[in-house]
């Protein structure tokens, strides 16, 4: 059974949505709350991004498996690149190995084995491959173009969601009833991944 253990690497810093554009969301005009506005477009983003399965801005993750499979869905996508791919031969159980990028092919978020190439034999361990990647939105237009290319509707939700939690900085209650806005679900929904 293929088990594929994925932790991040690393993420970028530069948010979808900028600290201006929140505080003009917000009519927000002094400067003294550009941090925290900051820190609640970071968490904003964080929870599009865990409800879309998704990467808004750019992610490195490392995928770990048991062995080379014919296919791969890496998740996180959108998946613009493999940095590499790395296994423990069977002939030397102690040294990874980087995998030639021509034994290997992506298609959309997926890994497959190219065409007349054939998967090397791995040792027996839960890493043994490892598949290093970058993910996010990107504008192919733009050599900085992560973040930049999320579509408005993701955008806007990350906005409701600043306001709301700028605004009131904790759970509306109205009698016995929590207020909840479905704005931003409806905006995210057709973004959602559901793999």
């Amino acid at each position: 059974m293929k088990a594929l253990n994925v932790r991040e690497i690393s993420v970028s810093s530069t948010e979808p949505v900028t600290t201006a554009y929140a505080k003009d969301h917000l009519r927000v005009d002094i400067s003294d709350d550009d941090t925290y506005i900051g820190n609640l477009i970071t968490a904003a983003r964080l929870y599009c991004e865990r409800y879309l399965r998704l990467s808004l801005v750019q992610h490195t993750y490392r995928a770990d498996l048991s062995g080379f499979y014919n296919c791969v869905t890496l998740p996180y996508g959108p998946v613009q690149s493999i940095t590499h791919i790395k296994y423990y031969n069977t002939d030397l159980p102690s040294v990874l190995t980087t995998l030639d990028s021509n034994v290997y092919q992506l298609h959309n978020d997926t890994v497959t084995r190219a065409y007349g190439q054939s998967w090397e034999s791995t040792y027996t361990r839960p890493d043994a491959v490892q598949i290093t990647y970058v993910s996010g939105w990107k504008d192919t237009s733009s050599p900085e173009g992560f973040g930049e290319a999320v579509p408005m509707a993701i955008k806007q939700a990350i906005l409701i969601l600043v306001s709301g939690m700028y605004e009131f900085r904790e759970d509306r209650i109205v009698g016995n009833l929590v207020i909840k806005n479905d704005t931003v679900d409806m905006l995210l929904a057709p973004y959602r991944n559901y793999q």
